[in-house]
C-alpha cells in the first residue's frame, strides 16, 4: 500500500495564469468599450484597436501586468503546494519514526523488575526495550550504587 505523500504530484494547470489572461482580455474590451461611449465619434471597433501608438502601448502594458500577475500567482501557488508537500512527507516520516515508541500496560515484577511480553515470557527491561525499538543500551553504575558495594 503506497502512501500518499510520497506519490509524485500531478502536473499542475495554469489556472492563475488563465484568470491573468482573462483579465487582460477583459481589460482591453471593457477599456474600448468605454473609450467608444465616451469619446465621440469613435466606434467600438475602432477603440479596440486604436491607431495612437501610446494608447495601444499603454493597454498593452496594463494587460502584460494582469497576464504577470496571473504567473506569478501560478508560480507562488506552486511553491506553496510544494512547501505543504514537504510538510506532509515531514510528519508522514516522524508519524512512522514515533510508531517505535512503546505504548500500553506492560506486567512488571515487583522483585526484579522483569517485563511480562506478549508470549507470557519474562524479559529483562532493557532487552524489552531494546526488541520494541532501535535503543540502544551500555552499561554502567552509578554514584548511588557505586558507594554502596565498595
Amino acid at each position: 500500500m503506497a502512501n500518499k505523500a510520497l506519490e509524485p504530484d500531478k502536473p499542475q494547470k495554469p489556472f492563475f495564469v488563465t484568470i491573468g489572461n482573462f483579465l487582460a482580455v477583459s481589460y482591453w474590451i471593457i477599456e474600448a468599450y468605454f473609450d467608444s461611449v465616451l469619446i465621440e465619434n469613435t466606434t467600438f471597433a475602432m477603440r479596440l484597436f486604436p491607431a495612437d501608438p501610446n494608447e495601444l502601448w499603454m493597454r498593452s502594458l496594463v494587460s502584460g501586468l494582469f497576464v504577470g500577475f496571473g504567473l506569478y500567482a501560478h508560480l507562488s501557488h506552486g511553491r506553496i503546494k510544494a512547501v505543504e508537500k514537504m510538510n506532509k512527507d515531514a510528519a508522514w516520516l516522524l508519524k512512522n519514526a514515533l510508531s517505535n515508541t512503546i505504548r500500553g500496560h506492560f506486567p512488571i515484577c515487583a522483585y526484579c523488575n522483569k517485563i511480562r511480553d506478549e508470549n507470557s515470557q519474562w524479559i529483562a527491561p532493557d532487552r524489552f526495550i531494546a526488541s520494541r525499538t532501535e535503543a540502544e543500551f551500555s552499561q554502567g553504575v552509578c554514584d548511588k550504587c557505586q558507594t554502596e558495594h565498595r
